[in-house]
């Protein structure tokens, strides 16, 4: 198996037959008259040490974090070192050494806002710091707008400029760097399908808690088990409770022993195979957070068990931070699920009646929802 670290060997090679065949054509364009600058390397020489990157700093107005090469692997540092998404390393380097200035551009301060390459956080650029093993900066960069080249080879315009400087230059861009955090991890932590699970069970912090079921996997629709004898469940919010247990996304990540679980709530999701998904949850500075834990159901088959063995390997020790739909979601209480949508009339009602009509009492025309 290549390790991440032959891997990026290989990226330097890649990232140096880029530049040369970018600079090649931007050369025999500049020669037809299309423009008077030189093209270059954006960043000199980072094309031949981008084997030797050892760590990324990314930093938006809305995020920072760096990503590290450790034990022979790529993983997030700032997030109890969470593996990193390979593919976005790889990509990011290699665009970082294939950059190439096609042109100047403004280098008045007053207008980086325009182009999103003011100094972050409080600028809306994106800075890029790519540092080797010793710490020693390899690359560094402000990234903003991109455009549309007209490149046939995918290839997109990137407005960049250099950390203290205020000159901006219009580059060509092979990969263009995200800033994004999700965009460097594997966001999808599980992915049961949507046939597999039968039925979820919620123990909400403050309310009747609720069982979401149905008879077979073909059925589409999820049904509330022993329902109020008056009213009608939310329907969104009952096919809701499995879909965010068995498309299980994370919107951040750190180690589950930052938090405590003492007094969590839970959603448990069990497969018609016998497969138990438990989701402990718990609040942390305006979100909720959750862990995750597998295991089988009595009689339960041996995909079950060998699913629950992989996701424990997978998820043990983390607790993922979740989306705010996926978070009410999975703590929907007895009221919550009762609570028709917006626009849909109470039990015994109609939509846009005026308090205290009589349910089945006429409303004159042009009252009321159409």
């Amino acid at each position: 198996m290549i390790t991440e670290r032959r891997k990026l060997l290989y990226l330097g090679g890649a990232a140096l037959v880029s530049v040369v065949l970018a600079t090649t054509a931007l050369v025999l364009r500049a020669e037809q008259g299309r423009s008077h600058f030189q093209p270059a390397e954006f960043l000199p020489g980072f094309a031949v040490n981008v084997k030797n990157s050892a760590s990324i700093h990314v930093a938006s107005k809305d995020t920072e974090f760096d990503v590290a090469f450790k034990g022979g692997k790529w993983v997030l540092s700032g997030h109890g070192d969470y593996p990193a998404e390979f593919d976005q390393v790889r990509q990011t380097l290699i665009g970082l050494a294939a950059l190439q200035s096609l042109s100047p551009k403004t280098n008045r301060p007053d207008w980086l806002h325009y182009i999103n390459l003011d100094t972050p956080p409080k600028g809306n650029g994106t800075e890029f710091i790519v540092k080797d093993a010793s710490g020693k900066t390899l690359a560094e960069l402000i990234t903003g707008t991109t455009e549309q080249l007209g490149d046939p080879n995918g290839t997109i315009g990137l407005f960049v400029r250099r950390p203290g400087e205020n000159q901006t230059y219009l580059a060509r861009s092979v990969f263009t760097p995200a800033g994004g955090f999700l965009s460097w991890v594997d966001s999808s932590v599980l992915n049961l399908g949507a046939a597999r699970v039968q039925q979820v069970t919620t123990t909400p912090p403050r309310g009747k808690g609720i069982t979401v079921t149905r008879d077979k996997e073909g059925d589409l629709k999820f049904k509330l088990l022993n329902p109020p004898k008056t009213g009608n469940p939310n329907q969104q919010i009952l096919d809701a409770i499995p879909y965010a247990i068995a498309s299980f996304t994370l919107a951040d990540v750190q180690p589950a022993s930052t938090l405590d679980f003492t007094n969590a709530a839970h959603a448990v999701a069990k497969g018609f195979d016998g497969l138990l998904i438990t989701v402990d949850i718990v609040p942390k500075d305006r979100a909720l957070w959750s862990r995750i834990t597998a295991s089988a159901a009595p009689g339960a088959g041996p995909e079950a068990l060998k699913d629950a063995g992989e996701i424990n390997k997978k998820v043990a020790g983390w607790a993922y931070k979740l989306t705010d739909e996926k978070g009410k979601a999975l703590i929907a209480d007895l009221d919550t699920v009762m609570t028709p949508p917006p626009g849909q009339a109470p039990a015994g009602g109609m939509p846009g009646m005026p308090p205290g009509m009589p349910p089945g009492m006429m409303m004159p025309p042009g009252m009321g929802a159409p």
